[in-house]
């Protein structure tokens, strides 16, 4: 639970709390034994994490029995340092900000300079690539996010994803250190960028759509794809088939079926990113001749409208931290 007082890697926390609190002008040292405040001896329980979610500090405070503690992670949410807060802990912030809240020693403050990309210029991390960086990393959240490993896996340069995976760790979506994605946050943001615009409107089902122009790059993104992936959603085959289109060439001829005085049986939009990932437990055969889409990539979908999918991706516990 905690990192063992006076280890090496406990040291080494000790002193990165050390350089914290002398970067705000409180006298601070660490030594092999302790942390000297102000001429104050302090031992620290330490719990180092990357990105814990609420969840898990509760946990953590709720099973300690060290009394309070001091939390050092990649990012905390305000959610997540409310939880501290109240249970009378401290943590280091290591995009800027420092509480620690001991008998004779109370700071709680933003670290300056820490956190210089709030004065750099913006730059935007929800490029088609970087959607695709998040899905792969929320795909395989327990596996470092680096360029390497990814761009393979998503058909880009090793150059093109390294900036994308730099820009969210710039925001703290990724950890700088840990390199791994932080959840929730991570899944709302990409399905608050997901585009969900600009579907077509076909008057035929998904059966007959695949008859006539062909299947090839036609991909389920539906709440009956999001079923086949785990989630429970009432009544998923009575709605019309959402499919992405990944041919230029097919979406040409599916534009051609466009009848806006017939009923709508099926709607259909280019692919907003280029790597499609696939449930391979539903491959296409014969009697379902177009994919089915990963999982995530449909709860990213359908979280991308709050009013309507929201609540079902929250009680799917598709991802860790994200709903049940």
């Amino acid at each position: 639970m905690f990192v063992t007082a006076r280890t090496a890697e406990w040291r080494e926390l000790v002193g990165e709390l050390a350089d914290a609190l002398r970067t705000v002008g409180v006298d601070a040292a660490a030594t092999d034994e302790a942390l000297v405040v102000d001429g104050m001896t302090l031992v620290p329980h330490i719990a180092e994490r990357a990105h814990p979610n609420p969840a898990d500090l509760r946990d953590l405070v709720v099973t300690a029995r060290d009394g309070s503690g001091l939390v050092i992670a990649d990012r905390l949410s305000e959610a997540g340092r409310d939880v501290l807060r109240g249970a009378g802990w401290g943590w280091l912030d290591r995009r800027g900000h420092l509480r620690i809240w001991r008998p004779g020693l109370r700071v709680e403050t933003p670290l300056p300079g820490r956190d210089r990309r709030k004065q750099a210029k913006p730059t935007n991390a929800w490029t088609p690539v970087g959607l695709e960086v998040a899905l792969a990393a929320l795909i395989e959240p327990d596996e470092a996010v680096t360029a390497r490993r990814l761009a393979p896996r998503i058909g880009r340069s090793v150059s093109a994803t390294h900036d994308s995976i730099a820009r969210f760790s710039e925001v703290g979506l990724i950890g700088p250190r840990t390199h791994l994605p932080l959840l929730p946050d991570l899944f709302w943001e990409a399905s608050a960028h997901w585009p969900d615009d600009g579907w077509i409107a076909l008057p035929l089902p998904i059966e007959e759509v695949a008859e006539r122009v062909g299947s090839d790059g036609l991909v389920r993104v539906d709440e009956r794809a999001a079923t086949l992936g785990g989630a429970r959603i009432p009544a998923a085959g009575e709605l019309p088939a959402r499919c992405y289109v990944q041919s230029p060439g097919l979406l040409r001829r599916v534009r051609a079926l466009v009848d806006r005085d017939e009923p709508v049986r099926c709607w259909v939009r280019p692919a907003p990113i280029e790597w499609i990932p696939l449930n391979e437990e539903h491959p296409i055969d014969e009697d379902h001749p177009w994919a089915v889409a990963h999982p995530v990539l449909c709860a990213l979908r359908l979280a991308a409208d709050p009013a309507r999918g929201r609540e079902v991706v929250e009680g799917w516990g598709i991802l860790p931290g994200v709903g049940a």
